[in-house]
């Protein structure tokens, strides 16, 4: 079949498309012209603080904040916002909320790792800071490196366990990533996630939620959007940001529509443009192998010098059966020097349907052709003290190790992957696990 004209429609397209974003649709944004669109502090933290601060030079009081606690679900809880601080970076904390009753604490994650006993020193900081018997030290003296132990803040004799009870429960720990997950056990040191709360072994408890850029934040961006009609300064800059919040959540809409170019019935074209869709899809497997390729022979020399190897097998080697569906991986990115068990990168082929499935990071036994039984691999995961995840459309509030359906993003998580620092950390530790 000629794929020369539709590849020509396909040129037009993009044109059109061009066209279309130089009218209004454009891609222009002020913000990424100064930070990443993964800048953490100096974009998203300072960005959100800067709207959420009731003396902030939008000059709208407490307008955002009250959209911000409401999209949150802490807004009965956390009472007047009128005479509420906002702050960036307060001893570590990303964006520190309160009005000295109730205090907020929000962990930003856009794809930096949880840091060990994170969020256990965050808690213990703003306890610290409104036990009476602190005062005499200074704010300035808590950063990311102390360690504020439970003992020490009921060793005073003026502090009694129902008053320390009752500073934990003044407290809600925000934990913000673009899509919904829960920190680190790591991250979160004594404290277990139990339902909407965090609770200590002393029965204590702290407000929990883990929320998202693209569901909370996104919501309060239109609802800000909203409340602030036509300040047309104010509307620009929620919108600009509302554009960043997509890219990174993978949300922003297409300023024109492939399928409806292709099946315009003004062009005549139109079954040909068809005939060769259908084709690409009927060979979507083999496109999608050589795609795979390609992107892993460009990163074999990163592969290569981070301590990792390619490992090619037959699509049609079975290694593992997942009821009747028997599984291959014939792309697969694994440590050269390894223990009986570690973690790979790999695509997944499904050899009866003929399918390229999707891709992610399994464990796996060395010299073994079957992947590992439930039972082994639960162990392993207990052994790590970590939450890992692979079956498909799973809950995401796991970490990014959990398989993805959409190919699209093969490069990216790849990327990621050979970037960790915790699967170079694990795959070290599963060296002296023998099962």
């Amino acid at each position: 079949m000629e794929y020369g004209r539709f590849f020509e429609r396909v040129k037009g397209f993009l044109e059109q498309a061009e066209k279309h974003k130089r009218r209004g649709n454009n891609d222009f944004n002020p913000y990424l012209q100064m930070w990443s669109k993964n800048d953490e502090v100096r974009l998203h933290s300072r960005l959100i603080c800067g709207f959420l601060n009731p003396l902030g030079k939008h000059y709208q009081g407490d307008v955002f904040l009250e959209e911000f606690l409401q999209c949150v679900g802490l807004r009965e809880w956390f009472g007047n916002a009128s005479n509420a601080r906002v702050y960036k970076e307060y001893k570590n904390i990303d964006v520190y909320i309160t009005n000295g009753e109730k205090h907020i604490i929000i962990e930003n994650k856009i794809w930096a790792e949880d840091q060990p006993r994170q969020i256990e020193r965050y808690i213990e900081s703003i306890v610290k800071e409104q036990s009476k018997d602190f005062n005499e030290i200074e704010t300035s003296e808590i950063d990311s490196n102390d360690n504020v132990e439970y003992s020490e803040l009921e060793s005073s004799e003026n502090v009694t366990q129902q008053e320390l009870s009752e500073m934990y429960e003044n407290i809600a720990v925000l934990y913000l990533a673009p899509y919904k997950r829960n920190p680190s056990k790591s991250s979160l040191g004594k404290w277990e996630i139990q339902g909407e709360y965090l609770v200590n072994n002393q029965g204590d408890k702290v407000r929990f939620k883990a929320i998202s850029y693209k569901n909370e934040i996104l919501k309060w961006i239109e609802n800000s959007q909203a409340k602030v009609g036509c300040i047309t300064n104010l509307n620009a800059a929620l919108l600009f940001y509302k554009d960043v919040v997509q890219i990174i959540t993978k949300t922003k809409e297409n300023t024109m529509s492939v399928a409806k170019f292709l099946t315009d019935k003004k062009d005549n074209t139109m079954q040909e443009n068809m005939e060769i869709v259908f084709e690409i899809i009927k060979n979507k497997d083999k496109i999608i192998e050589s795609y795979c390729e390609v992107i892993i022979e460009k990163h074999r020399e990163q592969i290569e010098s981070k301590g990792f190897e390619i490992v090619k097998t037959s699509k049609n080697k079975k290694m593992g059966s997942w009821g009747k569906n028997d599984l291959s991986y014939p792309f697969m990115i694994k440590p050269k020097d390894c223990g009986k068990y570690y973690f790979a990168f790999c695509v997944e082929h499904y050899i009866q349907k003929e399918k390229y499935n999707c891709y992610g990071v399994r464990i796996f036994e060395q010299d073994l052709n079957d992947n590992l039984d439930d039972n082994i691999s639960s162990k392993i995961i207990d052994y790590l003290n970590v939450k890992f995840v692979w079956w498909l459309n799973y809950d995401k509030n796991f970490w990014w190790y959990a398989f993805d359906t959409s190919i699209a993003e093969l490069e990216f998580n790849l990327q990621a992957f050979l970037d960790s620092s915790e699967i170079k950390s694990l795959n070290e530790k599963l060296k002296s696990y023998q099962g």
